[in-house]
């Protein structure tokens, strides 16, 4: 009553052997002029190249500008409903605007220390 009806299977279309041209070892040494055109076609692919890197260039560039206002405007955003990861957000996107790494947030601290008398006596 509930029997499926048996179907075909279906075979794979297999190409011919003949039809796939395999280069032998004794042939790998000489040059055919495909091999010279090949080589004449090479500074076109540079030139493309080279292009590629100039607009990876300009989209890094881009990126540095766009994205401390993106971490900002997101440190915002949570800032409501989660306190310390926007305010986390905010200062590191601000920073980041202000181009203060973390060598420089280091030697304030020591500079702070040393004016607060908290600092080692024998640094200068």
């Amino acid at each position: 009553m509930f029997e499926k009806s048996p179907r075909e299977p279906q075979k794979p279309q297999t190409s011919d052997l003949q039809d796939i041209e395999l280069s032998s070892p004794a042939n790998a040494n000489f040059i055919s002029p495909q091999d010279t055109q090949d080589t004449l076609i090479q500074p076109q692919v540079k030139i493309a190249e080279e292009n590629k890197n100039e607009l990876t260039l300009t989209v890094e560039k881009i990126s540095r500008i766009v994205s401390p206002y993106f971490v900002v405007v997101v440190g915002l955003a949570l800032y409501k409903n989660n306190f310390l990861i926007g305010t986390i957000l905010i200062v590191v996107g601000i920073f980041s605007l202000l181009k203060i790494s973390t060598k420089d947030i280091g030697n304030f601290l020591d500079w702070l220390k040393s004016f607060l008398g908290f600092g080692d006596p024998t640094e200068p």
